[in-house]
């Protein structure tokens, strides 16, 4: 026979699981804005029924002693967030990238009157002009001005880019202990999840969150185990970043891994460096590089070659300065010889830097040491400038279109610096187009897995209602059978 009071505690189960369901309906409602809370839902099943005997032990069937809470769990999708985590170590990797590039646009300025075209377009145009007024003055101001800009503007390029890199080095580091601390935290949620040994489901979200953090530094592949705890090493290798409770191994620069920040920092300090190498080789080009040129017919060289007349002569100089000091100033020495052009630039040769080279002090100091001319006379057996020569300026200014060593090849310089600046437009533009893809594609999985896991807050108040009414439905349940109880014992006791 059923006890009297089984109606008491069936109601008494209705009661709790429409608290249950109203109170995790308003967590829900309360976490509707909290990052990385995942909606959760109440698991109601029927309690186990009793079996109701007659008088003559014939089983008419079972009686239903109500619901039972089987638990408060979490939804989620494993394999959005598996699809997730991958595509978000993708995107950090290009957001990176993305940003080097456009930083190295910034620092290049090309096309732009500030920047390095720039200024070697007007260093050939003050030879130029010089090569129309080969004895003034105010055009060797001029030229020596010119020269100076192209190393400044060289030389802040250069400082830029070491600057970057140093920026990206930074990064790295910050990057690599921000995700050694997440494995850390995984590991202590790890062992806390083991020890509570119920569905604690705001220690998982937590972890879940910081997982997913991981994941945009680092490509990882995550395990689940039997009891709740997660396993995580890199795909590429893998090698156990996080196992059950334990640190396996701790990120350095020297991981192996196949996306995230971490490897969009390495590649992107890889990148700047070989800018930043194009550069260098190209300065040194334009200052040491050899070129051949073709020195006018009649030519008297500084170093005592003379060009016979009527045909010109090919010779092969170390850039710019090996080139100006085959011609004659207007400055003579104390004896009123006439000077040989002196170094326009002075640098370490054998040690190239961008950082090393600078106009020449005695050039900055007397614009008379800078040379124009490619021919001199024997006056009274002293050699002199010829006055209104100015092949050498002419030479000069027609460097723009030379054949020099890059390098170890031979390049235009021209051509060698817009074919840098193409190659970083071109790259810059890829990876424009692979982030915005990376992210088209990551907004699209994120949204698919919020539908999933995100809370609707028009949901929850329909869910908020529907336990409302169960729980008000349940009490009727308590209040009647209290009423049948109180006839029993009260009312039957008093006839």
């Amino acid at each position: 026979m059923v006890s009297t009071f089984h109606s008491l505690e069936l109601g008494k189960r209705g009661l709790f699981a429409g608290q249950t369901g109203v109170t995790t309906a308003g967590n829900n409602m309360a976490n509707a804005n909290t990052k990385g809370y995942s909606r959760q839902q109440v698991q109601l099943t029927n309690s186990p029924s009793l079996n109701v005997w007659t008088s003559g032990e014939v089983n008419p069937g079972q009686l239903g002693s109500g619901v039972s809470v089987e638990s408060i769990s979490r939804v989620r999708d494993r394999f959005l967030d598996r699809q997730y985590r991958e595509q978000s170590a993708t995107h950090g990797e290009w957001s990176v990238k993305q940003d080097t590039f456009a930083k190295l646009e910034t620092i290049i300025q090309e096309p732009s009157e500030t920047g390095l075209r720039s200024a070697m377009d007007q260093f050939w145009g003050a030879w130029q002009d010089l090569a129309s007024e080969p004895d003034s003055l105010s055009a060797r101001a001029v030229v020596k001005e010119r020269a100076q800009a192209f190393v400044d503007t060289a030389q802040s390029i250069d400082r830029s880019m070491t600057q970057l890199k140093t920026d990206l080095s930074d990064q790295l580091t910050a990057n690599i202990k921000e995700a050694n601390d997440y494995l850390k935290q995984i590991a202590d949620i790890n062992q806390r999840i083991q020890r509570i040994g119920v569905q604690a489901n705001d220690l998982l979200d937590q972890r879940d969150l910081y997982v997913e953090e991981l994941s945009k530094l680092v490509s990882i592949e995550v395990e689940e185990q039997a009891n709740g705890m997660y396993n995580i090493k890199l795909p590429s290798d893998g090698t156990a970043l996080v196992e059950g409770g334990n640190i396996g191994s701790m990120l350095d620069v020297h991981s192996n891994n196949s996306g995230g920040r971490l490897l969009g920092t390495i590649e992107s300090l890889k990148t700047v460096d070989s800018y930043q190498q194009k550069l260098t080789e190209l300065v040194e080009g334009f200052v040491f590089g050899e070129m051949t040129v073709d020195v006018p017919a009649g030519s008297v060289l500084a170093d005592g070659t003379i060009v016979p007349a009527g045909q010109t002569s090919q010779v092969t100089v170390k850039g710019i300065n090996g080139l100006h000091q085959l011609g004659w100033s207007l400055k003579e020495d104390e004896s009123g010889h006439a000077q040989p052009g002196a170094a326009l630039f002075l640098g370490d040769e054998d040690h190239f830097s961008i950082a090393s080279i600078s106009v020449n002090p005695a050039v900055k100091e007397d614009v008379l040491l800078i040379a124009s001319s490619l021919n001199s006379e024997s006056i009274n057996g002293q050699q002199k400038v010829i006055s209104g020569n100015g092949d050498l300026a002419q030479l000069i200014g027609k460097l723009r279109g030379q054949e020099v060593t890059i390098a170890g090849d031979s390049h235009n310089i021209q051509r060698f610096f817009e074919s840098m600046v193409s190659e970083l437009g071109s790259q810059s533009q890829a990876a424009n187009r692979s982030m915005a893809n990376q992210e088209a594609a990551l907004m699209a999985i994120d949204n698919r897995r919020q539908s999933t896991t995100g809370v609707s807050l028009d949901e929850e108040m329909v869910n908020l209602i529907k336990y409302q009414h169960a729980y008000n439905a349940a009490a009727r349940v308590v209040t009647t059978t209290d009423e049948l109880l109180d006839t029993i014992i009260n009312r039957m006791a008093a006839r």
